[in-house]
């Protein structure tokens, strides 16, 4: 077989394989929608995938920037917003502002690579119902998304026993981490 019809069918099963994938952004029935926020491609393609495993979950759109999101959630039935910190133009601190100005019973899962002692009180402060590092295990942020989905928030023990050391007067109680319920100071 030439080179060129070896690039040929590599070609068609690479543009099967991406309608099967855009095809799976469209299968909304019965399901949660969610919105995926990150700069980095491979970054959404994976949430995605990670995702759209979940009998009762699937990503309806994913945006690469602020502007694109805040479009998105005007277009689309959104029921959850995933937001990395580091987006082009502006941050994910900001866009979760916007969000919640917007939309205030949307919920945003921060998910980032970024420390949590520098961004999670920003981020909760924002508005967002979670904060999730992305060195979390696959099974940690499908359990913070049910959470976040159930009302509740997710926060780690190291973001509530910073919360609670910058707080003394009491810890917030719907402040949520998969292992324990938030106990009284």
């Amino acid at each position: 077989m030439s080179t060129f019809w070896q690039f040929r069918r590599m070609n068609s099963q690479r543009n099967e394989v991406m309608k099967k994938k855009n095809d799976q952004l469209d299968n909304r029935e019965n399901k949660t929608g969610i919105l995926v926020v990150d700069d980095h491609p491979v970054v959404r393609q994976g949430l995605t995938s990670l995702i759209n495993l979940e009998p009762d979950l699937v990503v309806c759109a994913r945006a690469e920037n602020a502007a694109q999101a805040l479009e998105v959630i005007e277009k689309e039935k959104v029921d959850l917003a995933i937001v990395d910190i580091s987006l082009g133009g502006t941050n994910g601190i900001r866009l979760t502002e916007q969000i919640k100005s917007a939309h205030p019973h949307l919920p945003v899962l921060i998910l980032t690579i970024h420390s949590e002692a520098l961004y999670a009180e920003r981020a909760l402060q924002a508005g967002a119902r979670g904060y999730v590092n992305k060195h979390e295990a696959a099974e940690t942020i499908i359990a913070a998304i049910r959470l976040i989905l159930s009302g509740k928030e997710y926060y780690n023990t190291t973001i509530r026993e910073f919360l609670k050391r910058r707080h003394p007067e009491g810890s917030r109680c719907d402040v949520t981490d998969l292992a324990a319920e938030c106990q009284e100071s």
